[in-house]
């Protein structure tokens, strides 16, 4: 069977390399491809199965046009000179009424081609639309490290291989980098201590040597305490301080309020298990911290970052190999994404809307002009956005005329005034620069799109030409925009440019020692002020919400692929046995959990252990009144945020009138939940 090359387009650092088996024009499976060095022949469950949904009969082919009520999922095809019709003509009656900025799309990272994903802001630049503020995930971690590393980069994956003490900080390997787990058991091998740091046992316990709980928003005090205990006991370097550092003085000065005593009520950790660990991170030859970004997504994640941060620096650990950090910046920009985004085409300053505000914003709140028309692409707002319930008023409003370029029908589809059926990546031409290390391949297509499935960039040169935007961009192809963000990067030798544009996957080298790219070259610890800590959002309710990934799907993406809907089970809440117990909760009960926003209806588990206060929603599901439901619109500290894990919840038994309601037959608790665990077991967990 023919073999082609592609690359996994989806959420995610490890950026897979891919092979494609084609027959008949149809994709009939996808595995990893072995000249990628990084990910190896390895592929994760999902894109396994992604098949199932390319070929799936719940696929939309055809433009539709809404013929029942908002949200009902009621539509009836149409060609696409009608949908591009009613588009330019609803969009010109806005602009001509409110002006383009009541035009705001909503997109962001359903897929992470450079030219699919980033075209669309060339096109809403020029058109005059409002710019989305896209810090839906983890801005706030970049804005803190962003105040102490600048521009920096942290160590590539392949680097751990060196390590002599890995903390794995919020990190859930096998959902979010599985890749990595390889190179964690190199390390091992060779001597290497891990350590587990996050408010649950995730399944990258299986990895650890110990395993620390702590509580929600409290990461940022532990750093401290871990730094005062370093400086307490001179296990600092104060030569590498001195000569890559500002703000150490001042920074030290301030450390005795977060001694391992004063932290304790914050952490729930012991101060001799918080000493032990400073000790055990002071006496390392070279200590990697590998640091996810849930903890960050809380009112305080910014300043725990800058905290987190600054703990290779204490220690010198930039200077040994395999020290640092891992999975903040771990890949340089290899490419100008500017010359899709072109945002030079705005006509002025255009006004701002932040993505974890579309609530608010559809309710027209502090806004000087109303939101008339949204649209979305690559992006499933409806499930993904902190307060579901504020997000899907807005959107069921009759005068907005919401446009969802989609796959299938999601949550935010239904919504929809006109659907716009969306390729897969095998269907598409694109650039793939992955996150988690310095990588980059560019993809054509291996499959011809079905029915009338047409690409992001085609609709977006489609609608410009519609609309009269008479830009040179528009004119041009997505191979054509591939090619000159290869050609023109400075980051590519010659011939790592030749052998990107024959479709190989190019992996760069990391530099050693990693330079410090601010503007003094210096690491800050105490600019604009010290590093500190201060608590997290609070509320009524007494157990605090953590939100966290699931293994067999990526947020709301994958939901439409059968098998791996089965395998993940309905939506369970973790909790510790003993708040369960308090409330009369067992493991498998169905309860209700619930603040001021919502309600979601899940089943309890109780198979890990979690930090008491504390209680864990894995992955997003389809529907209202899912976990979404329970997050506050508030932005964090650094980089404006989602806070989407800084939320308080009570938990209790679903009341007897309400059991058939909220629970479908065909997910009763005990039995669907424990073959779900059955089922998520990963390979790469197993020795």
């Amino acid at each position: 069977m023919p073999t082609f090359r592609t690359a996994c387009p989806y959420d995610c650092p490890d950026g897979c390399s891919l092979l494609a088996e084609v027959e008949d024009g149809r994709v009939q499976a996808l595995s990893g491809d072995p000249a990628n060095p990084y990910t190896n022949a390895r592929i994760c469950a999902k894109m396994a199965r992604l098949p199932q949904a390319i070929h799936s009969p719940e696929r939309i082919l055809t433009p539709l046009r809404r013929t029942g009520a908002k949200g009902e999922g009621r539509f009836a095809p149409v060609c696409w000179d009608e949908a591009v019709a009613e588009i330019t003509e609803r969009w010109r009656e806005i602009i001509g009424r409110y002006g383009a900025e009541a035009i705001l799309p909503y997109s962001y990272a359903g897929t992470m081609g450079a030219v699919q994903r980033s075209g669309g802001e060339g096109f809403f630049h020029a058109l005059g639309a409002s710019r989305l503020e896209r810090t839906l995930c983890s801005s706030g971690k970049s804005a803190g490290w962003s105040a102490v590393m600048g521009d920096s980069c942290d160590l590539a994956p392949w680097d751990l291989v060196h390590s002599d003490l890995i903390l794995l900080w919020s990190a859930n390997l096998p959902a979010t980098r599985m890749h990595l787990i390889p190179y964690v058991r190199q390390a091992k091998a060779k001597g290497a201590r891990v350590v587990l740091l996050d408010v649950y046992e995730t399944p990258s316990a299986a990895l650890a040597d110990e395993r620390l709980l702590l509580r929600p928003g409290s990461d940022g005090a532990l750093a401290l305490s871990l730094l005062q205990v370093l400086a307490q006991e001179g296990r600092t370097d104060e030569a590498y301080l001195a000569g890559h550092t500002t703000g150490w003085p001042e920074l030290r000065a301030t450390l005795e309020r977060w001694t391992p005593e004063k932290t304790q009520p914050l952490t729930g950790l012991a101060p001799e298990t918080v000493r032990a660990l400073a000790r055990a991170y002071g006496r390392a030859e070279a200590p990697a911290i590998v640091l996810g970004s849930g903890f960050s997504r809380a009112g305080n994640g910014g300043e725990a970052t800058r905290a987190i941060a600054a703990l290779p620096a204490a220690v010198g650990a930039w200077s040994k190999r395999g020290g640092g950090t891992y999975g903040v910046c771990s890949a340089p920009s290899l490419v100008d994404k500017t010359l899709v985004k072109r945002p030079d085409l705005a006509p002025g300053t255009l006004r701002s809307i932040n993505i974890n505000l579309l609530g608010p914003a559809l309710a027209g709140e502090g806004l000087d002009k109303p939101v008339m028309s949204l649209y979305v692409y690559h992006a499933n707002p409806a499930a993904v956005t902190s307060d579901q319930n504020a997000v899907l008023r807005g959107l069921a409003r009759e005068d907005l005329f919401t446009v969802v370029h989609e796959r299938c029908l999601t949550d935010t589809a239904r919504y929809a005034d006109l659907i716009l059926p969306a390729p897969y990546m095998v269907e598409t031409e694109d650039l793939y620069t992955p996150y988690g290390y310095r990588g980059i391949q560019y993809v054509k297509p291996v499959a011809a799109p079905p029915g009338q499935v047409k690409s992001n960039w085609e609709v977006f040169c489609r609608l410009a030409r519609a609309m009269g935007l008479e830009e040179e961009l528009f004119s041009r192809s997505a191979g054509a925009l591939c090619r000159a963000l290869v050609e023109g990067s400075g980051a590519l030798t010659p011939e790592e440019k030749a052998k990107v544009l024959a479709g190989e996957p190019v992996i760069c080298a990391a530099p050693f020692p990693l330079p410090v790219e601010t503007k003094d070259r210096k690491i800050h610890l105490a600019d604009p002020a010290p590093i500190t800590w201060y608590p997290p959002h609070g509320g009524p309710e007494p157990l605090r919400l953590v939100c966290a990934p699931a293994v067999h799907t990526l947020n709301s993406s994958f939901h439409e692929c059968r098998t791996l809907r089965e395998r993940q089970g309905p939506a369970r809440l973790r909790m510790n046995a003993a708040d369960a117990a308090r409330r009369g909760l067992a493991h498998g009960d169905r309860a209700v959990c619930r603040n001021e926003l919502g309600r979601m209806a899940c089943i309890v588990a109780l198979d890990r252990p979690v930090v008491p206060g504390a209680v864990v929603a894995e992955g997003v599901y389809p529907g209202e009144n899912t976990v979404n439901a329970l997050t506050h619109a508030r932005l964090s500290d650094l980089g404006r945020a989602t806070t989407l894990n800084d939320n308080t919840v009570e938990v209790s038994p679903v009341p007897p009138e309400e059991q058939e309601s909220l629970f479908p037959l065909e997910n009763t608790p005990a039995a669907v939940y424990d073959k779900g665990v059955r089922q998520t077991g990963d390979p790469f967990l197993k020795e």
